[in-house]
């Protein structure tokens, strides 16, 4: 277990992700995000003796990164130009929506040294089924969750919580110019050797934007992860979640 106190909901996804990333990169490696967002997992990587380097597209996020201590840069993938090349190359819940997504996993394998790891956090949208939105949205009908949720607007949370039909809403904030899990997987395989393939709870996750940054929430966000990982676990519902271990 990691030594990364959840004080506010955004430490849970980031200690999952950190998890991930560690437990199967070398000491020291040389390591590029892609999607670094504000850089919350490149600063726990950096505190680790990780060397990293992180891309997004947003000029605001990198500024957070940077903030932070992270060689953050913004960049488009796959256009990112580099002289030196990778131990691991993660995409943290980006490459679903690059594009085009072939050539983004083929520059991945040029940047990436003979012996690297390719890791892949993301989701698979199309497989959620009914059970599992009505799991969620249980929750976030609870009591519990109500006193603590802040209906941000254009949120899934926000969303959910006042539909009639609960599975259209789901459907209708997805956005649907994602690349579908399956295209991803085929694309990695043409390019790499999968070496690992997990399901892991994700809806916890779109819980983040709509609640306060305090440690009552950040308990609240852990139980979800908690019951979620469990049901998924029994097969009661989907996890939505994918990771994915590959090497050239």
């Amino acid at each position: 277990m990691l030594d990364l106190p959840a004080n506010q909901p955004a430490d849970m996804p980031t200690r999952e992700t950190l998890m991930f990333l560690i437990s199967r990169i070398p000491v020291g490696a040389q390591i590029l995000e892609i999607g670094c967002g504000e850089g919350r997992v490149a600063c726990e990587l950096l505190k680790r003796g990780h060397g990293v380097t992180g891309l997004d597209s947003d000029p605001e996020v990198v500024a957070s990164a940077q903030a932070r201590g992270v060689r953050a840069v913004v960049a488009s993938w796959p256009k990112f130009e580099s002289s030196v090349s990778f131990d691991a190359i993660a995409f943290t819940r980006s490459l679903h929506h690059i594009n085009p997504l072939r050539q983004a996993i083929a520059r991945a394998r040029e940047l990436l040294n003979p012996n690297g790891l390719l890791l892949i956090e993301d989701f698979a949208l199309d497989e959620v089924n009914e059970a599992t939105v009505a799991w969620f949205v249980k929750v976030l009908r609870s009591t519990q969750s109500k006193a603590l949720i802040n209906p941000v607007a254009d949120q899934l949370v926000t969303e959910l919580l006042s539909a009639t039909d609960v599975m259209q809403t789901w459907r209708d904030n997805r956005a649907h110019d994602l690349h579908p899990f399956t295209a991803m997987n085929e694309a990695i395989a043409a390019q790499f050797v999968l070496r690992e393939a997990q399901s892991v709870p994700y809806f916890y996750r779109y819980l983040i934007p709509v609640l306060p940054e305090t440690s009552e929430a950040a308990s609240f966000v852990d139980e979800v992860f908690q019951k979620e990982t469990i049901l998924g676990n029994r097969g009661e519902i989907v996890l939505l979640g994918r990771r994915i271990v590959a090497s050239p």
